[in-house]
């Protein structure tokens, strides 16, 4: 028996309906020899098939399957919440999430006109710089970049995506009654 071989109740049940090929079905036979709990397990289900196969076949009533179909309707009908409309037509998070976003996009273009002028230098005074010369970066520069615009709308943007996608995943929930 090969010492990877783990019986499953799934295959337990299929050897026990003869749905087995030859090879798996002596490998269970060896399995079954040397595991008593499971040859007990399948002694159960052999006499749980003999006695469903006991059991009288009944025809069923007539609209049988009419009678199913309108229970099973009424339930599914029963779980759907009915749909505000109103509520979803004034829903005051989702336009202001819109407008948010129509303002980042805006707002760089309406301040650009009065944006200061970048010909600004700062000078400290002679006095007070020490002898030994001091590495800068250019902080002007960085700021006025448009990398670091472009990464800021790209995060506000991304951020606002989220933001709207768990409040929309909140609000489906709750119309959906779970």
């Amino acid at each position: 028996m090969e010492k990877n071989f783990k019986l499953t109740n799934e295959i337990l049940w299929d050897y026990a309906d003869g749905f087995l090929n030859e090879e798996d079905k002596l490998r269970v036979d060896a399995y079954l020899r040397q595991n008593s709990a499971k040859q007990t397990q399948l002694d159960g289900i052999l006499s749980e098939k003999c006695s469903f196969s006991t059991l009288p076949l009944e025809k069923p009533n007539a609209g049988f399957t009419q009678q199913v179909m309108t229970a099973w309707t009424a339930e599914q009908t029963a779980k759907k919440a009915p749909v505000n409309v109103k509520a979803i037509e004034r829903d005051w998070v989702l336009w202001g999430i819109a407008a948010a976003f129509g303002l980042i996009i805006v707002l760089p273009f309406l301040l650009s006109p009065s944006a200061a002028p970048s010909d600004i230098t700062l000078q400290i005074p002679e006095q007070y710089m020490p002898q030994v010369q001091v590495p800068t970066f250019d902080w002007a520069g960085f700021m006025n970049g448009a990398s670091l615009r472009n990464f800021l709308l790209l995060t506000l943007t991304f951020m606002g995506l989220k933001l709207l996608d768990k409040y929309l995943q909140v609000r489906n929930l709750h119309l959906s009654g779970h």
